[in-house]
């Protein structure tokens, strides 16, 4: 846990980091993770009022990167806490053993006449259909590995060119990433993966979320969604992720920080 003085210290050092490409690079290994025990998603749930959200500041503290867990009222506004949750970014502990379950229903269909013999067969897959837009695991792998091969490089041109104006100071997370449901999944962990934007036509870092079983090494990423949304693929692309800010900075929350 981090003091607020140090919250504000550490929110500070990040700004003044992402300025300069050598000091960037000395705080991101493109192979670390951010790593939430069981204990973490307790906090997350106990603090955080809103449903939907979830508030991360990015901090440096100690020499490290910082996620800094700002929990929000029922209103979306941030709490004033004496302390923060802070996540620091760390190496993959163990290789896990990504799952991903897809179920298929096979329809056969027999014609049978008024005479009772058979006129017609047939078979009918249908595919499974989501309520909510979803995270498949190849994209989000996709995702991974772009980070991992090509974060120092994205990094490098947006402190060069940019001065570091573009990269991220926050990201407004779907709460339900962060929370430990009733599953055999007892940690969870966050990796960075860029993600290409069609509406700024360039990649943006995002974080992605995955339970772990610690006995087994099993995992699967999560795939959060508001509640009503439709499965679409614009829909997928905005709302199923987590919007860092810049550039995604609409919520009056991100604007202040």
């Amino acid at each position: 846990m981090l003091s607020k003085e140090d919250c504000l210290k550490a929110v500070l050092s990040w700004d003044t980091a992402k300025e300069s490409y050598s000091r960037t690079e000395q705080l991101i290994n493109p192979v670390f993770v951010f790593d939430f025990e069981e204990k973490d998603c307790n906090w997350i749930e106990k603090f955080n009022d809103n449903k939907a959200y979830i508030y991360a500041r990015i901090g440096v503290y100690r020499e490290q990167l910082n996620l800094i867990i700002t929990p929000l009222d029922k209103n979306g506004k941030p709490k004033d806490l004496e302390a923060f949750l802070n996540i620091p970014l760390t190496p993959l502990q163990k290789d896990l053993v990504l799952l991903e379950r897809e179920e298929t229903v096979v329809i056969k269909k027999t014609t049978l006449s008024r005479d009772l013999d058979i006129t017609h067969c047939c078979e009918e897959t249908e595919l499974p259909v989501y309520n909510n837009p979803v995270l498949n695991e190849k994209t989000s792998l996709e995702e991974i590995e772009m980070w991992k091969n090509n974060c120092l490089d994205w990094f490098y041109r947006e402190c060069t060119e940019f001065n570091g104006k573009r990269i991220f100071r926050t990201f407004t997370i779907p709460f339900t990433d962060l929370i430990k449901d009733n599953s055999k999944f007892d940690k969870i962990i966050a990796v960075f993966g860029l993600k290409y934007s069609v509406i700024y036509q360039r990649y943006i870092p995002t974080l992605i979320f995955i339970a772990v079983d610690t006995a087994t090494m099993q995992a699967q990423i999560r795939n959060a969604a508001p509640a009503g949304t439709i499965n679409t693929d614009i829909l997928s692309n905005a709302y199923d992720w987590s919007r860092p800010c810049p550039p995604f900075c609409r919520e009056k929350l991100e604007e202040k920080n």
